[in-house]
């Protein structure tokens, strides 16, 4: 009875557990991401924010995630984890064709790849596939 008493103290204060979802694998698999578009902006050159006035700004495009995302390690890029915000790499059919979703939940697909240059402002990029399909 006492152990009884004890799991369904357990149960009750435990959170529910969730199923833990894939690991995403980078370019060249293709893969769909869902998550809020969003516009934000960086500093950019010379200093990407040590010199705010001097620095230029750099928009774009991200998806925020109402989940964390994680990455497998491949040849070219590190594994991440704790994934949530995704910048978008698009063209300008591409940002003409977003726009209207900003602020909306939407399901993209496209490669994934690492950051590695300073005009990366994500751990991990989305370069969206075309035909860019936007899934409600």
């Amino acid at each position: 009875m006492l152990v009884l008493a004890g799991l369904l103290a357990a149960s009750i204060a435990a959170p529910p557990q969730r199923a833990q979802t894939p690991c995403l694998r980078y370019e060249p698999d293709t893969v769909r991401i869902s998550g809020k578009l969003t516009r934000h902006t960086f500093y950019g050159p010379p200093g990407f924010g040590e010199d705010p006035e001097h620095d230029a700004k750099e928009a774009g495009f991200y998806l925020e995630s109402p989940v964390a995302l994680c990455t497998l390690a491949s040849a070219d890029n590190e594994a991440k984890s704790r994934v949530t915000l995704v910048q978008l790499v698009l063209d300008s059919a591409g940002y003409a064709r977003l726009r209207p979703r900003l602020g909306t939940s939407v399901t993209l697909r496209g490669t994934l790849f690492a950051a590695i240059t300073g005009h990366h402002h994500a751990p991990i990029l989305l370069r969206v596939a075309k035909p860019l399909r936007v899934e409600p």
